[in-house]
């Protein structure tokens, strides 16, 4: 009986063991995702701060192409009108690094141009000639990298010239700092340059998943979740499969002890009646527990009463 009930504990704790295994994973797998959606979140509400950073800047430079002492200088390409106007931009626009001016003569882009531009600033430029483009960073690190935008200066529906402002992008990485992140990663790109980045890494690898697009510009948001499970986290995991193994295994330990002590107690009763049985005394109370035992010794009183009226038949 021994080996029976260990085999029978053994099977019932294996599957607690594996129930509580796959509950387990299944919790795992639904707290990473939690954390990866928590982090998309936050990378969600960054893309839209620095679109709305941006969109006011368009919407800036968009009124101030329309300012006629502009469009009259574009359209006459006076120098000195030129000038002025720049001086006017310059003053009324926040953070400007650089300004200026590009008129239909310079447009062709299979043309060099002389311009003090650098070459993306020149060929974005150019491009805005025929649609305005979307906000981007220009330059490289040493010659001054700037947030270019670039609108079209209109007269009667006819381009007359383009403008194109170099801006301080510091908005961009004040807006990553102030984000908080208490497990994760997100990282700012613009191609394959990244422009800022907040939080940890999980590793060096390649960030997994689609990113993020910030509207109104060409920069894309990755983000990861970089924390794992914790140790409390794995700790109490552990805790939910090893109690309920641990107490179905203390039920049989128990039950065994408790049914052992049962079966001893009944079967020395037992081995008493049909000792009586043998020794012709007559039958008593035998208090035993088990309904199985009462009826072994109902079969044993019924073997005497038989037994004692076929020797009063002979």
């Amino acid at each position: 009986m021994k080996r029976l009930v260990s085999i029978l504990a053994l099977v019932c704790v294996l599957m607690v063991v594996i129930a509580g295994a796959g509950a387990f994973l299944l919790s795992s797998v639904f707290i990473a995702q939690s954390k990866v959606d928590a982090v998309a979140a936050v990378a969600n509400g960054v893309s839209l701060t620095l679109s709305e950073q941006v969109r006011l800047l368009n919407g800036m430079l968009d009124k101030m192409v329309q300012d006629p002492d502009v469009v009259n200088a574009a359209a006459q390409n006076d120098p000195a009108l030129l000038g002025n106007a720049l001086i006017k931009l310059e003053n009324h626009f926040p953070g400007v690094l650089s300004m200026k001016f590009l008129l239909p003569e310079n447009s062709d882009t299979t043309k060099q141009v002389n311009s003090p531009m650098g070459f993306a600033d020149l060929e974005m430029a150019k491009k805005t000639f025929v649609k305005d483009q979307l906000s981007t960073i220009q330059g490289e690190v040493d010659s001054g990298r700037h947030l270019a935008i670039a609108r079209r200066i209109m007269q009667n529906g006819s381009t007359v010239g383009v403008v194109l402002v170099g801006l301080n992008y510091d908005f961009v990485n004040r807006v990553l700092a102030t984000t908080v992140l208490e497990k994760g990663y997100i990282e700012l790109r613009q191609g394959k340059l990244v422009l800022a980045s907040t939080g940890k890494r999980r590793d060096q690898g390649e960030i997994d998943g689609a990113p993020i697009h910030v509207p109104n510009t060409d920069w894309q948001l990755y983000y990861e979740n970089s924390g794992g499970v914790s140790l409390g986290e794995l700790s109490l995991m552990v805790g939910i499969v090893l109690i309920p193994a641990l107490a179905v295994l203390l039920c049989f330990v128990t039950g065994y002890r408790k049914l052992s002590g049962l079966l001893s107690e009944d079967v020395s009763w037992v081995m008493k009646a049909f000792k009586d049985i043998i020794t012709e005394k007559p039958l008593g109370d035998y208090p035993v527990k088990l309904d199985e035992m009462r009826v072994a010794i109902s079969t044993l009183a019924q073997f005497k009463r038989v037994a004692t009226e076929k020797w009063f038949q002979i």
